[in-house]
């Protein structure tokens, strides 16, 4: 072994001979490494007051975009009328015949008894019959089996049904919906 020539030179041990013929090297830690190091702990000792004491925080920058976009959505979104544009408008309540006899009727009926859903010429309302209610059940629906209908009928359409709907004959026999009226075919 002592003919053999090292291709590097390491530093001897103090501490004894090399053990199974592997030697360890004693050499110092790279500088890259030291500099890395301590940028490290340098940085963690500056962010973590900064993080701990600004006030920044996940939550708060997402509590502020929500606020942001709540606020964009109100700029954007149109404000809807709370009172029917089509009441008592002929041609609008024609139109209005259409939609229902094609998408609400399938549900309601074509006299709006109620079928599977309520009925909606009797004095019972589950959610309230004013305009903007009935407006907002519609477009965007009720849990339990009324859809949203917003995005394939648009407000005018809706609008429109529901001034046709205002004309159709009313009455006081609970129907289908009301609290006292059972389920369908019973």
């Amino acid at each position: 072994m002592s003919d053999e020539v090292r291709d590097a030179v390491e530093h001897e041990r103090s501490d004894g001979a090399p053990r199974d013929g592997i030697g360890e090297a004693d050499n110092p830690i790279p500088l890259w490494w030291w500099v890395t190091f301590l940028g490290t702990v340098v940085w963690a000792a500056l962010y973590a007051p900064y993080y701990l004491f600004s006030g920044w925080s996940q939550e708060t920058q997402y509590e502020a975009e929500v606020a942001a976009a709540k606020v964009h959505i109100a700029a954007v979104q149109p404000e809807l009328p709370s009172v029917n544009p089509f009441r008592g408008d002929a041609a609008a309540i024609a139109e209005g015949k259409d939609t229902w006899n094609t998408i609400c009727a399938a549900c309601h009926k074509p006299d709006a008894s109620g079928l599977v859903g309520p009925s909606l010429v009797d004095p019972y309302w589950k959610y309230g019959n004013d305009d903007a209610t009935l407006f907002e059940t519609v477009s965007k629906g009720r849990p339990g089996g009324m859809p949203p209908w917003e995005a394939q009928l648009g407000a005018d359409k809706i609008w429109k049904a529901l001034a046709y709907l205002e004309t159709l004959p009313k009455t006081d026999e609970p129907g289908m919906g009301a609290p006292s009226a059972g389920a369908p075919g019973s």
